[in-house]
């Protein structure tokens, strides 16, 4: 189908927005529960731009971008800055920098923190953790 094709079962449709979402999911350590975090980027499917990337970049364009430019068109960066999967990448590093302490004592073999991550003294942030 291509993004060609997707962008051709939308054309009937007046409403072109949509929005692509990342879950990452991360286990902390052997037999524990995993932390999820999610990014959102709202934006709007449009006629293939070519560029770089691959699946749907030619025809997603953020709302956060500045210059109307599809995720094929823009810079590593700049598509890195706004996309779903840079925001929930930028959470979890969030996350593991708030949490590093406990982390590291779990890793050493503290046997005062038991499976699951519940019981673990976890700073969050989001609430789909």
């Amino acid at each position: 189908m291509k993004s060609e094709g997707l962008y051709n079962i939308l054309a009937a449709y007046d409403d072109k927005s949509a929005t692509a979402v990342c879950t990452l999911a991360f286990c902390p350590a052997p037999h524990m529960d995993p932390v999820l975090f999610t990014g959102e980027c709202h934006g709007k499917i449009v006629a293939p731009i070519n560029g770089r990337g691959f699946g749907w970049d030619s025809i997603f364009v953020p709302d956060e971008s500045k210059a109307g430019d599809t995720f094929s068109t823009m810079s590593m960066e700049e598509k890195n800055a706004l996309s779903h999967r840079g925001k929930a990448v930028r959470k979890w590093a969030k996350w593991v920098g708030r949490n590093q302490d406990a982390l590291w004592d779990r890793q050493n073999g503290n046997k005062d923190y038991l499976p699951g991550h519940k019981g673990l003294d976890f700073k969050i942030d989001f609430p789909e953790q």
